[in-house]
């Protein structure tokens, strides 16, 4: 969970049960990966996020995660969707390679300058997350903090809990326990990307169910 301090600080904070939520979108820009790292995250923009917002988020998000070594393949769906085969995408979920995220107004029960949770069991796995956009907008406000940017960074963190499991907080980049607003400015928002170890953790456990549904599926064909 990631909320904001009246201070400028950013607490994150993995809520340990299930929820069903779920958001998607697509960035092709980001070009292939060595060994073919990928998931797919759909998108549900019920806050009424601007379109050019959401985008620029999603490549932040993009970027991040391509520097980890993974590409992310964005699904935008909305409700109801324009044909059933969209649809149907949409609402696909899989562990760890098709997760979901909604980004909503504000969260119900969480303290009111929460920006995201993600939602896991007790042994770490999870699809869903969810991001709060008007603390993001009231931090754009008071401390001029770039949207898109900070949805982005949002938006890779709590997927970084989802693929990373139960205590995935770290000391520096991205999943560190809290950020400074100075930590979001131009001039050091490269750092905040995944360490080694997580990036490493990160692309074996997509590419072992990569390999996994691959067998599967060779497995029930005729």
């Amino acid at each position: 969970m990631i909320t904001k301090t009246f201070w400028g600080w950013f607490w994150f904070v993995v809520v340990l049960t299930l929820a069903s939520t779920n958001l998607s979108g697509k960035d092709p820009r980001m070009g292939a990966v060595s060994e073919n790292a990928q998931m797919t995250v759909s998108v549900y923009n019920e806050a009424g996020v601007p379109v050019d917002v959401l985008r620029r988020g999603e490549h932040e998000a993009s970027r991040i995660f391509y520097r980890a070594g993974i590409a992310v393949h964005w699904l935008n769906c909305k409700v109801p969707a324009p044909t059933e085969e969209i649809s149907r995408r949409c609402r696909e979920v899989v562990f760890p390679e098709h997760l979901h995220l909604r980004i909503v107004r504000k969260s119900v029960g969480l303290k009111g300058e929460a920006m995201g949770i993600s939602f896991q069991t007790d042994d770490g796995s999870g699809c869903y997350a969810d991001l709060f956009y008007e603390p993001m907008e009231d931090l754009q406000k008071s401390d001029g903090a770039d949207l898109a940017s900070l949805l982005g960074h949002v938006a890779a963190h709590e997927i970084g809990h989802l693929l990373l499991g139960t205590n995935s907080h770290a000391a520096a980049g991205i999943m560190q326990a809290h950020w400074t607003s100075q930590e979001l400015t131009d001039a050091a928002v490269n750092r905040m990307v995944f360490l080694k170890e997580e990036s490493q953790r990160m692309k074996e456990r997509l590419l072992t169910a990569t390999r996994v549904s691959r067998e599967n599926s060779m497995g029930d064909a005729p």
